[in-house]
């Protein structure tokens, strides 16, 4: 049995494909591991259920099959974390975000995400670690070309420089927050970053 789990998130819904349903209120089946599930049939379940459960036997195969109907672009993000605990933020379209963009030609994605975190924050950071501490995936129609990124995020160290936002990409605010489950940043954030603060919450508590 294929144990591996695949999470999509489309606007405000998120698509787990898993071998069983996670316990998540309003999971909605949509598929047997024999059942085409094609890329329309997903988007139009997402318009009315934002927890939406493709249940298969072989969840790489099936997400394989549905990722060659999007056009897959690779990403990258970092999450820096001062000597004290805090986490660099971002705030774009009036919702708190962590910094991330597209690989560029010839880059790795380690040093796209150092280089984006500099590029939109102002600060220069460093890597805590070797490999991505968490994979995002996030599909979204752009002029009518549905996409499908792949983003590898980086957990990373405070190094130098003062919170600067870089204004052409809408950024408008940089900000030092905490993770903490309380905090008030969580109300107006995207899923996709709470999963990437879990999975740094977690990779500190192994430590």
């Amino acid at each position: 049995m294929n144990s591996d789990t695949y999470t999509i998130y489309i606007g405000g819904a998120k698509v787990v494909i898993a071998t069983s349903a996670p316990a998540m209120e309003g999971v909605t089946l949509t598929a047997e591991d024999k059942m085409s599930v094609s890329r329309a049939k997903l988007l139009k379940k997402v318009e009315t259920d934002k927890y939406v459960t493709i249940i298969t036997s072989n969840p790489r195969h099936t997400f394989a099959r549905l990722a060659k109907e999007f056009v897959v672009v690779e990403a990258a993000g970092g999450v820096v974390v001062r000597e004290d605990g805090a986490m660099l933020m971002i705030r774009l379209r009036d919702r708190w975000d962590l910094p991330k963009g597209h690989v560029e030609e010839g880059e790795c994605g380690s040093m796209a995400a150092l280089r984006e975190v500099e590029e939109e924050t102002g600060i220069v950071a460093e890597l805590c670690d070797t490999e991505p501490m968490a994979v995002t995936w996030h599909a979204y129609d752009t002029y009518g070309r549905w996409e499908l990124k792949r983003t590898r995020w980086w957990r990373m160290r405070y190094k130098s420089g003062e919170p600067k936002a870089q204004a052409e990409e809408g950024i408008t605010e940089v900000s030092w927050q905490t993770t903490a489950e309380d905090a008030t940043w969580r109300n107006e954030t995207y899923e996709t970053v709470k999963t990437v603060v879990a999975a740094l919450d977690d990779k500190t508590n192994r430590l």
